[in-house]
């Protein structure tokens, strides 16, 4: 495979502050680094300047290496900006995003130019600084870091991006050097890493499905990942010297502009450029941690960090082995042949007005006025009564129900992409959900979310079953009688599932024991038995008569 990479002109009218190894250690400490933004500014403008400036490949080498403190520094800090926030980002965080990913880029660009020179000037360099295992290596390095920042906005890298992580690493197994190992870009020669471990580490944490892992779980599979990559290894012939296997195998197409997938008999990848991802050592690494972990260990004694609870990391390292090593079949299709309309409401506040069609109010001890046959109506067709009224009670309360496209659907749940609409959303959010063929909202979670280039939002959700009915609930004890209701859900029980009655709560209410008092028609009181799940914003909990 040829290694031809798009590169910006050397032109006669760059002007890099700095054009040596010496006037850049002068210019970088004149940067200020407290004041973040415009240093960061500075350091891509740079960059940028001197990737189209002409200069020997060796001392290029020289200079970005003198600039990597700063980059990783300066990118460390701006990423804090757009950190745990929900998607899509707003303007002015895409923009930071923006950034950040332009530093990577223009960073990656100066050893891809050095590695060019290289290739053209001497294709028998060694394997030292200056050298082409060096360039390859940290451009590598950059492509993966700048993918994993993407990551954590729910974005997915560019075909771009995984073209020249093919090529780079291609590139390196092709002159012989992809598992050697040299000092690491930010860690020093104290830890050795090689083409393979870092392309490795970047497909792996893409096989993990990101969208799906919240900000928190993503951070500790990309740190956890980093090392456990040194033990997967790219091989050309399928993990198991070719014996029938169940389930698919991981393959990757070098000539590709994706990443490694799972299917059981890769077609259209050309023999030279087909590799198998074996992750046997990978698997056998996360079970033997899961294994102590559920001897009692702690995370910290099995190199998994002392800021992790053991609860949490056993559910992770289960996700990532589920993901990474289990070999399993590919996901049947959704049963939705063309894409059908759906409602979507956010929110507990919202969700219990669209789906009582009525404004919250304080219940009384009286029986609620009965609705309408037009207000019946109004609600089966519109999700709520179209009183003037409930308009500006909704305008008030800043509800809104959303217009999304049902892309495919199965029992558990659906991908969902958003016509209309400008709300955010977060991992494990609870939504409801109303497809334009049925009459009744159904409750569902976020499991997923993606945004694509032009920040459409797509959005897996996974069904919780039961129709929900809206409720209002408040605490019990001294001060019960003070205490305002709150909007609140009950699911009924469903015995094809052995699921009991619950009751979807506002995050934070479940106590053990807890009494609660609950108003339908009439009001009662109920007592807390357990907790099903967390979201983000809600509990659901099971309860029983007090």
């Amino acid at each position: 495979m040829s290694f031809s990479p798009d590169l910006p002109l050397i032109s006669d009218e760059a002007r890099p502050d700095f054009t040596d190894a010496a006037s850049c250690t002068e210019w970088l400490r004149s940067l200020p680094l407290i004041n973040v933004a415009p240093s960061h500014g500075r350091l891509l403008g740079e960059l940028e300047e001197l990737n189209c400036f002409d200069m020997p490949a060796a001392e290029r080498i020289k200079v970005l290496e003198l600039m990597l403190d700063a980059v990783q520094f300066l990118q460390t800090e701006h990423a804090k900006k757009i950190t745990n926030r929900a998607a899509p980002l707003s303007k002015g965080e895409r923009e930071i995003l923006l950034n950040i990913d332009a530093l990577w880029n223009a960073l990656r660009q100066g050893y891809v130019r050095a590695l060019q020179a290289f290739i053209q000037a001497d294709p028998d360099l060694p394997a030292k600084p200056g050298s082409m295992l060096f360039a390859c290596q940290r451009a590598l390095w950059c492509t993966q870091r700048k993918m994993a920042e993407l990551y954590k906005c729910c974005r997915q890298p560019s075909s771009e991006d995984w073209k020249l992580l093919h090529a780079l690493y291609a590139f390196a197994e092709e002159r012989g050097f992809a598992d050697e190992g040299i000092a690491h870009p930010v860690r020093g020669a104290d830890w050795k890493t090689s083409c393979m471990e870092l392309y490795a580490q970047a497909v792996l944490l893409d096989l993990a499905n990101p969208n799906e892992l919240t900000p928190r779980q993503l951070g500790l599979a990309a740190r956890w990942l980093e090392r456990f990559a040194i033990k997967a290894r790219v091989v050309r012939s399928r993990p198991g010297g070719g014996e029938p296997r169940q389930g698919a195998a991981i393959w990757i197409d070098l000539a590709s502009s994706r990443g490694a997938m799972r299917l059981e008999q890769p077609a259209g990848a050309k023999p030279e450029c087909l590799r198998y991802l074996d992750t046997t050592e990978v698997g056998r690494s996360l079970r033997r941690r899961l294994a102590a972990l559920k001897q009692g260990e702690a995370p910290v004694d099995i190199g998994l960090g002392d800021d992790v609870p053991a609860p949490a990391a056993e559910i992770l390292l289960t996700v990532l082995h589920r993901l990474l090593c289990d070999e399993r079949p590919v996901r049947a299709p959704g049963r939705r042949g063309k894409l059908a309309k759906a409602a979507l409401a956010a929110g507990m506040g919202g969700i219990h007005f669209f789906i009582s069609g009525r404004p919250f109010k304080q219940p009384g001890i009286a029986k609620p006025k009965e609705l309408s046959q037009t207000e019946h109506a109004e609600i089966a067709m519109f999700g709520r009564t179209s009183t003037r009224r409930d308009d500006d009670y909704v305008s008030q309360q800043g509800f809104a129900m959303e217009t999304w496209s049902i892309v495919d659907e199965s029992p558990g749940g659906s991908r969902l992409r958003r016509d209309s609409g400008d709300a955010r959303y977060v991992h494990a959010q609870l939504v409801a959900l109303r497809p334009a063929d049925a009459g009744f909202f159904t409750l569902a979670v976020a499991q997923w979310l993606a945004v694509d280039d032009g920040y459409v939002l797509d959005m897996g959700v996974r069904n919780i079953p039961g129709l929900p009915q809206a409720v209002a609930i408040r605490p019990t004890g001294l001060n019960a009688m003070s205490e305002k209701f709150v909007p609140g859900l009950a699911l009924p029980a469903v015995a094809a599932l052995q699921q009991p009655a619950t009751l979807v709560l506002p995050a934070g209410w479940y106590k053990p024991k807890r009494a609660i008092e609950m108003f339908v028609d009439q009001l009662q009181t109920v007592l807390l038995t357990g907790v099903l799940e967390r979201g983000s914003d809600f509990e659901r909990v099971t309860f029983q008569p007090f």
